[in-house]
């Protein structure tokens, strides 16, 4: 299914991050906080991926359809776009290997259907990460930022 990237956000907005759990909005308003000005615009709760009804034989009245699709697509934290680059952000007060694994997702997802035209970064945004976990991140050619 296409991505569906939701409504846009002023960078400077705060609130209640749809998607993103209530546990890491204080790591991610830090970061924003610290990081002012880095984004011209910031997107949450991207949907991406998911059931693809034209590729089955799956016949669904497109209302349903799409509440299928908001049920079954992956969902990125945060999307900043810069003059640049689009960044897939993965927000988590509990990083380990599962994040890695979201954002290889995300980004995979990202690149079958890039609806902003620019470069695509994927990153982590914690409070500590574990050296082992950076490492993996640099190996994978995906960032990292602790507040920490």
């Amino acid at each position: 299914m296409p991505t569906d990237l939701g409504l846009k956000y002023k960078p400077s907005w705060r609130g209640n991050y749809a998607g993103m759990l209530h546990e890491d909005y204080p790591v991610w308003e830090r970061w924003l906080d610290k990081n002012e000005g880095w984004f011209n615009e910031i997107y949450y709760n991207v949907r991406i991926g998911g059931p693809d009804f034209k590729s089955t034989k799956l016949s669904l009245d497109p209302e349903y359809a799409k509440i299928w699709y908001d049920l079954n697509a992956k969902r990125i934290d945060a999307l900043g776009v810069t003059d640049n680059e689009v960044w897939i952000i993965e927000v988590t007060s509990r990083p380990g290997l599962r994040a890695v694994g979201q954002l290889a997702t995300y980004l995979a997802l990202w690149m079958d259907d890039p609806v902003i035209k620019k470069l695509p970064r994927a990153v982590l945004i914690a409070d500590f990460l574990d050296p082992d976990l950076v490492k993996m991140l640099k190996y994978y050619g995906m960032f990292s930022f602790q507040n920490g």
